[in-house]
């Protein structure tokens, strides 16, 4: 039997034959199916991703946006400006009180009987004033009434100089025609010596009463320096007007001192603390409360400098309220703070050992925001989104 060789084939031959063998139709197209499935899937997530996203990258680069923002206010400290106690505190807090209304009294006893006690002393240098007056308006007439009679001693004096020297000229010529007549012996010596006496006598008149011109003129002298007690008591006078000025001072002091006693509020608001009760002594500076008009508020914000240069004033601002994230403020920057805000911190840091960590520092800036309903109040928590674009 004749039986037929047959060559042998490895596996491996066969696979290579396999491998080079066509790839059928439908398995290509499920590949392609595939792929394009993974593509339009890929394609899809990132247009989500990007339709989500684009918004908010769009905000962060045309807005600052600050989450540790706050409401603002002037926040009023109310302090005493006199010493006393405390004997009526009518408001408390969150107490709405109006301009003019009394916020707290203190003691003025003490206050009116010193009042009353200058007062006092006023009354009294017056009544000193007046008296010197008198004594002025006295002394003034009796100096008119002396220099009159002063003057009239002097009249008198030099109208009885001139008659004495009339009689001694007389007695001069007399003299002479007896002396030429007792010369010539027509006249005995007696009458020489009379004529010589009378002659003696009449100069030695006429030395009186010239003496007497000396006499009237000092005491006129000495009525015009009394006069001059005048202008003593116009310098006394005058120095008890500086005491009245200088009490008049202190009353008006005290008045505005007893003015003071009954603390007013300035303006309308409310009333936020109260630091003390009735009864307590306080002394000048102390803190009673503190109060805010509801009316105006802010926002105070820090931005950081690297986000700094792209704010300007006027710029919008949307408002988030973290007590009311339901509702949308809006606002606009109003000022831009000149300097960070660590210039103002309480301990400065040179940075005298030469390690250094760089901070992005912060500066303020203040947004205006209107009062909605008396909703804000100052220290909320705010979240600011600026328009920078």
């Amino acid at each position: 039997m004749n039986m037929e060789a047959k060559p042998l084939q490895f596996s491996g031959a066969a696979n290579a034959d396999a491998g080079t063998a066509e790839t059928p139709p439908a398995m290509k197209k499920s590949g392609r199916a595939r792929r394009f499935v993974r593509a339009t899937a890929l394609f899809a997530v990132l247009g989500v991703v990007a339709y989500f996203t684009y918004p908010w990258l769009a905000a962060r680069w045309t807005h600052v946006f600050l989450d540790d923002a706050r409401i603002a206010a002037n926040m009023i400290a109310v302090s005493s400006e006199v010493s006393g106690r405390i004997i009526s505190l009518p408001v408390i807090a969150g107490d709405k009180v109006v301009r003019g209304q009394v916020l707290a009294t203190i003691d003025a006893a003490s206050a009116s009987q010193e009042l009353k006690g200058l007062e006092a002393q006023v009354t009294g240098v017056k009544s000193q004033q007046d008296q010197l007056r008198s004594q002025q308006g006295f002394v003034r007439g009796q100096v008119a009434a002396k220099l009159q009679a002063a003057e009239a001693q002097i009249a008198a004096a030099q109208a009885s100089h001139a008659a004495a020297e009339a009689a001694l000229q007389n007695a001069q010529s007399q003299f002479d025609r007896v002396k030429a007549l007792a010369g010539r012996n027509v006249l005995s010596a007696q009458q020489l010596e009379d004529s010589d006496a009378r002659l003696a006598a009449a100069t030695q008149q006429e030395r009186l009463t010239a003496a007497g011109i000396l006499t009237a003129r000092a005491n006129l002298e000495v009525v015009t320096a009394e006069e001059a007690q005048i202008g003593v008591l116009d310098q006394q006078i005058a120095t008890l007007d500086a005491q009245v000025e200088a009490l008049s001072a202190q009353i008006e002091q005290k008045r505005i001192d007893l003015g003071r006693r009954d603390i007013r509020a300035e303006f309308d608001g409310v009333i936020d603390s109260t630091f003390i009760d009735a009864g307590e002594y306080v002394s000048p500076g102390t803190r009673l409360l503190i109060y805010h008009d509801p009316s105006t508020v802010w926002v105070d914000a820090n931005v950081k400098e690297t986000d700094f240069r792209r704010l300007t004033a006027g710029a919008a601002a949307q408002i988030t309220i973290d007590a009311y994230p339901d509702r949308e403020f809006l606002g606009e920057v109003v000022r831009i703070g000149e300097a960070a805000t660590s210039q103002f911190a309480l301990l400065p840091s040179p940075n005298p050992s030469g390690n250094f960590t760089k901070v992005t520092q912060r500066l303020p800036v203040r947004i205006s925001i209107e009062q909605q309903d008396g909703l804000l109040r100052p220290g909320m928590m705010v979240e600011v989104s600026i328009d920078v674009d």
